[in-house]
């Protein structure tokens, strides 16, 4: 009744199928750790240089980072921060407190003058 190919069949193709099954999710899968690339390591932070132009009719006192900025009335300075930087102010000024945040230095700002009143 049984001959050899079907014995073989029955023997070796359930497991085999049932192989195949597991392992392709297996293929498709993550990996469990990534390594972030070498040169990030070693990347600089890049720099952008704009202009601050105090319009206001008052000295504002600010700080850029860890830098102390003073602003005269209609002053205009060259500034070069690392993009991220947030500039907030460093006194008390008619309706804002100090440490009120003015602006925070984006990429875009690059060879801009920002005007504040």
């Amino acid at each position: 009744m049984f001959d050899r190919a079907m014995i073989r069949r029955t023997c070796f193709v359930p497991p085999l199928a049932l192989a195949c099954l597991l392992t392709a999710p297996a293929l498709h899968a993550a990996p469990i750790t990534v390594t972030p690339g070498v040169h990030a390591m070693f990347a600089r932070s890049k720099t952008v240089k704009f202009k601050l132009h105090n319009g206001s009719a008052a000295a504002m006192d600010l700080r850029a980072g860890d830098t102390a900025v003073t602003l005269k009335a209609g002053e205009t300075i060259t500034l070069d921060l690392p993009s991220g930087t947030r500039i907030v102010t460093s006194t008390a000024s008619g309706d804002q407190p100090a440490g009120t945040l003015v602006l925070q230095v984006m990429p875009g700002f690059s060879g801009t003058t920002i005007t504040l009143h």
